[in-house]
């Protein structure tokens, strides 16, 4: 064995046990006496990535390519740095240079696809990682950049398919139970979705959480709204990072309400308000200034604690939302529901109970999920929420005894970078 030899052996044996700074000088001594090694070059350059010095990296994977064109994995590495470099359109022809060697890798798919995407060749770009999904169906990374993809092309109902089929993928290492159910759900699978739901309870019999989703996934009977057990656990277990969590969501019940209340001229400071559903308060900072008594309803005791502590309610109450409003008769100037009703499916009971609530002319607002299509009533969703047709709201709405509403479309928040689309409505009792 040549010295020579013996270096690149030594090279290679600290670089797989990941000591990378010891590896270099090692290709580095060997490169010295045998210049011209493109194997050396190559893995000098693997080195120099993996410490994060790619414009040093790269001149070594291109000596190495030019010297031996023929290993496909070593232009992939090529394509690998020249996109960290930016240089897409670089990347671009040594990921083809690659696949023209191996067809058959995933991940030669998939990073062509991620490099065509950021020249804006789109078309290129998906064609890659349908390809990478021709190979292996279940890896994730390809569903999620299809989702990316289609979610820029404003094609919400494909980009959630495809994110919910990475998050199958993934599986339960990667998502907790409620997650991956509804993943199942909506990628045909309802069956796997209600074992895994089952699995849960057999763990866990009186989780609330599990319960209401085994009912969403179609493996119990729908019920009339969502339990206050369901609520209650489902609210209070991230009420402190609840409003992060709508931050990055987008969520735009604020912005609606108070671009309403510019709209409709609401007084300043002279109603009294009901903020039925109030969450942590998010909604209530947009009521407060119109409001003489702004009142907060929820079930969730950890929610409540946050709205506290903005300071802004005369009043919290932990109530279910029924019984609370039987004692209110006509008290109210306005009651807001602003994600609400999502948890309540059957409207017949609540909406005349907001409406004794309500004084002479008293408004409601109210959001509501889109049931999409010719759909009658409502419907829970795979999510644990409910969503209501129009027709059935304003049916609903004149039972109840509000004598006129109005409704537009909206953009609720985004789920995995797709709109939620909805609907907000506001309606007046006769004065």
């Amino acid at each position: 064995m040549s010295a020579t030899e013996s270096l690149f052996q030594s090279a290679q044996r600290q670089h797989l046990a990941g000591d990378l700074a010891a590896a270099e000088a090692l290709y580095r001594q060997h490169l010295a006496a045998n210049p011209d090694d493109a194997a050396g070059q190559h893995w000098l350059g693997c080195a120099l990535h993996q410490q994060g010095r790619d414009a040093e990296a790269l001149p070594w994977l291109q000596q190495a390519v030019q010297a031996d064109s023929t290993p496909a994995a070593w232009w992939f590495s090529l394509g690998i740095v020249s996109a960290s470099l930016q240089h897409y359109a670089d990347a671009v022809a040594a990921f083809r240079a690659a696949l023209a060697r191996d067809a058959g890798q995933y991940f030669f798919w998939t990073n062509l696809g991620a490099s065509e995407a950021a020249l804006g060749n789109a078309e290129q770009a998906e064609q890659a990682w349908l390809q990478a999904l021709q190979l292996k169906p279940d890896m994730p990374d390809a569903w999620f950049l299809l989702s990316a993809h289609h979610a820029a092309n404003g094609e919400a109902a494909l980009a959630q398919q495809c994110n919910y089929r990475g998050i199958v993928c993934e599986g339960v290492s990667k998502h907790p139970p409620a997650t991956l159910a509804q993943a199942l759900a909506e990628t045909g699978q309802p069956e796997a979705a209600q074992a895994l739901l089952r699995q849960w309870l057999v763990q866990q019999p009186d989780n609330a959480i599990a319960q209401h989703l085994l009912a969403a996934c179609g493996g119990s009977d729908t019920p009339a709204r969502c339990s206050d057990a369901y609520v209650q656990q489902a609210f209070d277990q991230f009420s402190a990072s609840f409003e992060r969590k709508l931050g990055e969501l987008d969520y735009q019940g604020p912005a609606m309400v108070a671009a309403l209340a510019a709209e409709q001229g609401w007084p300043q400071a002279g109603w009294r308000i009901a903020d039925l559903g109030c969450g942590t308060g998010l909604i209530g900072s947009v009521l407060q200034p119109h409001a003489s008594r702004l009142v907060g309803v929820d079930l969730s005791a950890g929610m409540l604690r946050e709205a506290q502590a903005k300071g802004i309610y005369q009043q919290l109450e932990q109530a279910e939302l029924g019984s609370w409003l039987a004692t209110q008769p006509e008290r109210f100037d306005l009651a807001v529901c602003m994600d609400t009703f999502i948890y309540i499916g059957e409207l017949s009971a609540v909406l005349p109970a907001i409406a004794r609530s309500l004084r002479p002319g008293g408004q409601l607002v109210f959001s509501s999920e889109l049931l999409a299509g010719d759909a009658a009533g409502f419907h829970l969703n795979s999510s644990g929420r409910y969503s209501h047709a129009p027709a059935y709201l304003a049916a609903q709405l004149a039972a109840a005894g509000f004598a006129r509403w109005q409704s537009r479309p909206v953009i609720l928040r985004q789920e995995s970078g797709v709109p939620m689309r909805g609907e907000l409505y506001s309606a007046w009792l006769a004065a």
